[in-house]
């Protein structure tokens, strides 16, 4: 029953963005006036699922936040998409490696080979790191303090993702589409800056190229940079209020704390020996800013096995 709800949910973002293509072609007056209907359809196509299926409508959020941003770049870039033929259209909507369609082009094409050897490495990986992730949920924390959970769990979580994203964009490679990669060692990032340019890097693109650009750029890069992360913080409450009903303000509060410590490192680049302490300052403060993330993701699923602390609740 909530499989098929999900599909229908799925099915309904879908079936509004199709309809938005076939409108790219109208004047930009006309395009405007339609772009709404399909995209409140498409922001709104979770509440078919029922509220007590948390994960599943959360499963669908992201999926119509995803297909809603993409018709967005579509508007907006509509004296070039409008000329291209819907076979490109309809590949780019399930695309999730790829959310600026104009950018596309621009991404590798690795071999047959390298995309197979990079998928059983990636399926190893992610073997491992969902084992070591199962235990963790199975381990007993009380005896532990909330930090040691979370910095530990936060950082296996991440190790998972690595491998299951890698993973996703090769099996899109080997059927013969184009894509980008979703992570770039984010691990190693030196500054909260240089993480958010690696890490998920198709929507770090869309928030680059159809918002930070637009909203002043390298031309004022402080101001731009904290309306791009307010978007981003408008967006994730978005997710996470239709998931659990509530709106709590955590992911507001984490990514306006990360628009001002990018737009505080935008410029640096330490280099040698010098990048090690900053590479473990980033680590230090993205382990603690993320409890906010988490936070909200613990009202999705059971995160933390004592609930949030005292401290998070309001």
């Amino acid at each position: 029953m909530i499989v098929g709800q999900l599909l229908l949910s799925l099915t309904i973002a879908f079936v509004a963005a199709i309809a938005f293509i076939a409108a790219l072609r109208l004047g930009p007056g006309q395009r405007n006036g339609i772009f709404l209907g399909p995209a409140i359809a498409i922001l709104l196509a979770p509440l078919v699922v029922p509220p007590e299926a948390t994960f599943a409508r959360f499963l669908a959020s992201v999926c119509s936040l995803l297909i809603g941003t993409k018709i967005y770049d579509l508007n907006l870039d509509a004296d070039q998409t409008s000329r291209l033929g819907w076979g490109a259209l309809l590949a780019f909507l399930p695309n999730w490696g790829s959310m600026v369609l104009r950018r596309l082009v621009l991404e590798p094409r690795p071999s047959q080979r390298d995309n197979w050897v990079r998928l059983a490495r990636g399926l190893a990986g992610l073997g491992v790191s969902l084992a070591i992730l199962c235990w963790l949920f199975r381990f007993d924390w009380s005896g532990q303090p909330f930090a040691i959970e979370h910095s530990v769990k936060v950082v296996a979580l991440f190790c998972a993702l690595i491998p299951a994203g890698g993973i996703s964009i090769c099996l899109w490679r080997l059927a013969g589409g184009q894509t980008r990669d979703w992570f770039d060692s984010f691990f190693l990032a030196r500054t909260p800056a240089d993480f958010w340019r690696r890490y998920n890097r198709p929507v770090q693109q869309f928030f680059f190229e159809d918002v930070f650009k637009r909203v002043g750029g390298f031309r004022s890069p402080a101001r731009a940079t904290l309306v791009t992360f307010t978007v981003s913080g408008v967006v994730h409450e978005y997710v996470f209020a239709l998931a659990t009903g509530r709106v709590r303000g955590y992911q507001m509060i984490f990514f306006l704390i990360h628009g001002c410590a990018v737009a505080a490192t935008w410029r640096a680049r330490p280099q040698g020996w010098r990048a090690v302490p900053w590479i473990g300052a980033t680590w230090a403060f993205n382990l603690a800013s993320s409890v906010f993330f988490f936070a909200n993701l613990n009202g999705v699923l059971p995160f933390y096995s004592r609930g949030i602390p005292e401290w998070l609740k309001w």
